[in-house]
Formats: C-alpha cells, sequence, structure tokens
C-alpha cells in the first residue's frame, strides 16, 4: 500500500495545471491495460487463476490515526486476485472504522463526537511483456496502479503509479507466487510524487499459509518527506478441511510495521486478528 487516508502529507509544490498534464498520459495508459483486462474472448485472453476474498481485521496501535486516545481500527476488505494470458489484476477496497474523535468550531472548542470511517482502494493491472522458460525472472511486465479514497473528515485522494515489474521463480520450497516492482507515484495535491519499490509474496505448506507485501517509499526531490518501508505479512490457517466445507476459511493474524510511517518520524507497529473466507 503506497499511501493511506488516515493523515495528510504536506501539499505538493506543483501547480495544478503540472500535476493535470502528469495525470493524463497516466490515465491513458491505465485506461489501456484495464481495456486489456476485459477482453475474456479467444485463445488469448484465458484466466489462468482468480479468487475473491473477503477479510475482517481487529487491531490497535496504528499510528496517525484520528482517533489519537485509542489507536484502534476495524477494517473489512473486500479483495481479488487473477492472472490472465494477458498478464493480471489485483484490486482490494478497505472500509475502516475508528472510534470517536472530537468535532470542534471555529474557536477550537469541542462541540460533539463523530465516529472515524473511511474508505480506501487500490486497482493494480499488469500487462505482460515477456515471459521466461528458466531463471529468477518468470515474467515482465509493464505494471500500473490506481489508488483512491475518501474519510469523513473530507480528506481525499486519487494516485496514479506507473512502472515495470517482474514475476519471480524463487527457489523456495512451497513458494506459490512472488514479484517485485518498481513505479513512479504522481500522486495527489495532498502528496507529494515519489518513487515505490514494491515486493509482494505467497507460501503454503499443510495449510499454513504466510503472504503479503513489502512496499519501500522514497522521494528523490523532497528532503522533508522521509523514506518509509511498510512491511505487511499475513500468518494464517487454512480451516477448510478441518470443518469439511467447500471454501477456504482462514483465520490467523496481519502484523503492520512501518517505519517513518507516510515520510513522518512516526513508526507503527500494529498487530490485528483476521478472518479471511475465499469465495
Amino acid at each position: 500500500m503506497h499511501l493511506n487516508l488516515l493523515t495528510s502529507l504536506p501539499p505538493s509544490t506543483k501547480s495544478f495545471k503540472a500535476k493535470l498534464a502528469y495525470m493524463k498520459p497516466l490515465t491513458t495508459a491505465a485506461v489501456a491495460i484495464i481495456a486489456l483486462g476485459t477482453m475474456t474472448t479467444g485463445a488469448h485472453a484465458k484466466m489462468l487463476f482468480g479468487g475473491t476474498s473477503i477479510t475482517g481485521l481487529y487491531g490497535d496501535n496504528f499510528k496517525l490515526t484520528p482517533n489519537l486516545d485509542d489507536n484502534t481500527l476495524k477494517v473489512m476488505t473486500l479483495e481479488h486476485a487473477s492472472t490472465h494470458t494477458w498478464g493480471g489484476v489485483f484490486f482490494f477496497v478497505d472500509r475502516i472504522q475508528g472510534d470517536d474523535y472530537d468535532l470542534k468550531n471555529d474557536e477550537g472548542d469541542v462541540i460533539g463526537t463523530k465516529e472515524f470511517k473511511e474508505t480506501y482502494g487500490e486497482l493494480a493491472p499488469k500487462l505482460k511483456l515477456a515471459t521466461f522458460d528458466t531463471g529468477l525472472i518468470k515474467q515482465v511486465n509493464l505494471a500500473g496502479q490506481y489508488e483512491f479514497g475518501s474519510n469523513g473528515k473530507g480528506f481525499s485522494q486519487d494516485n496514479y503509479l506507473v512502472g515495470v515489474g517482474a514475476d519471480l521463480n524463487l527457489p523456495i520450497p512451497n513458494m506459490k507466487y512472488a514479484s517485485a516492482s518498481i513505479y513512479q507515484a504522481f500522486n495527489s495535491q495532498n502528496n507529494s510524487d515519489d518513487q515505490q519499490i514494491t515486493l509482494t509474496y505467497g507460501w503454503e505448506k499443510n495449510n499454513f499459509v504466510i503472504d503479503g507485501y513489502i512496499d519501500y517509499s522514497f522521494n528523490s526531490e523532497n528532503d522533508k518527506i522521509k523514506d518509509n518501508i511498510h512491511i505487511n505479512p499475513q500468518i494464517k490457517y487454512n480451516l477448510q478441511k478441518v470443518l469439511g466445507i467447500d471454501n477456504r476459511l482462514e483465520v490467523g493474524m496481519e502484523y503492520s510495521y512501518w517505519k517513518n510511517k507516510f515520510g513522518s518520524d512516526e513508526t507503527q507497529s500494529a498487530p490485528s486478528a483476521l478472518v479471511k473466507f475465499h469465495f
């Protein structure tokens, strides 16, 4: 996850017109990739794998949240991942709820409270450029990402990322998938543009599952925003066979370690209980 809506960074110094100049080609590229993904007929557009799930999370110790006295969050996530002969798509939407925060008038007096709510999502298509039969790199992709969302405090963002990535053949037993991508991020007016390296992975053995991502974001033009790294694994056990049900049902935990969150001085170390059901 490149950015979240729980806080905002200092505004970019670039003008709005300059932003639009950046966004137009990126939007065109994203639409082109998505359009390729919708072509599901013919021999060159078969789905190789697909899965959709819903996850419930409950955790605390989140940093830079509006509910400063009790940094507890409840998250419901709808997620889809699929691979195709042309590439693949990953998509998720988080619905986040926090504790009540104070509502203040223009004089700074507390006039009531309101529950914090937020929606955040990402759409990440990839277009296959080349494949290899042997070696560490299995496939090279053109990679795009669209980040969107808003919260009850009036903050919103639309960020566009474009780059290249590779699906990897890691010499690790029971490794289901691994990938590495590098992006240039063109962020909304709330945040400075930056660069991002993303690693994803998935491992499974005897119903134990470990998967997740690592994001490293850095800004080569803004020294005021610190480089930050977000390590976000999920450790789960699949109860499908134990319960004798048709769908995967995973229970476990998610751990969010985020050094210099959003480029600030804050470091987050937040565990969450997890339940995940696959359709």
